[in-house]
């Protein structure tokens, strides 16, 4: 109920019929000459932060400043791409013969959030990717078709906002590798326990780089997948 302790603000729309274009405006709510009675006050434009505010009480959602991590290549409501440049870290596998942590090279990954879910790829050389970049599976273990992980009893994060990207990462580079899911992700290695090999072998060399040769592109009906099609597609085969 509206009385002198809450104040109300309504919102018109306006729908033009020719250009389907929809506006708004804003009007306080005031109270009228006879007692019990509101009316309108002069409107004003719907302005861009006004939008944003409404959809954070849809959403019921706080808005709130955040930072930018300069790896990140994408941020909206629904979606959060960012990358990591190739680097050396120990990467855990368990087979029945092996089972402990191998520090090794990696490649550059490409990591896609949405709410509850990751997708992450990998990608050649140590430049910031572009939405034309050429996605190769992560060559990492637990893998599916769609470039997601087998969560197994892990904790995974319920959001894609910034402060999710260290949990994130925590779950694709901590968690134990332990099967190979349903993919192939390196040339050289059909199984699982090739690929614990491969990382070995990777381990004990004086390679300063990881073997870009190795990395199996991501199918495509086109020439090569890339980043642009996998935000386009969802995951899907491009």
């Amino acid at each position: 109920m509206l009385n002198q302790e809450i104040k109300a603000q309504a919102l018109l729309a306006y729908h033009h019929t020719k250009s389907d274009r929809l506006e708004f405006t804003v009007h306080p709510v005031i109270e009228a000459a006879n007692k019990g009675t509101f009316t309108l006050g002069a409107g004003r434009a719907f302005s861009e932060e006004d939008k944003e505010n409404l959809i954070d009480i849809m959403l019921n959602v706080d808005s709130e400043v955040e930072f930018i991590d300069l790896r990140i290549l994408v941020k909206s409501r629904q979606m959060l791409v960012w990358y990591n440049p190739p680097q050396r870290t120990a990467i855990s596998f368990k087979t029945s013969d092996f089972s402990g942590n191998i520090e090794t090279l990696i490649p550059g990954l490409i990591f896609i959030a949405t709410p509850g879910k990751l997708r992450c790829y990998s990608y050649k050389g140590k430049s910031r990717p572009t939405p034309d970049t050429k996605l190769y599976w992560a060559p990492l273990g637990n893998m599916y078709e769609s470039g997601s992980f087998c969560t197994g009893n892990c904790v995974t994060p319920k959001d894609n906002s910034i402060a999710s990207i260290p949990a994130w990462e925590r779950f694709v580079l901590e968690c134990t590798n332990t099967h190979t899911g349903n993919v192939q992700v390196l040339k050289s290695a059909s199984s699982f326990k090739q690929i614990v090999e491969f990382y070995q072998a990777l381990s004990s060399s004086e390679t300063k780089s990881f073997p870009a040769r190795e990395l199996v592109p991501m199918p495509s009906k086109k020439d090569h997948q890339t980043l642009r099609d996998a935000l386009r597609n969802g995951g899907t085969e491009a």
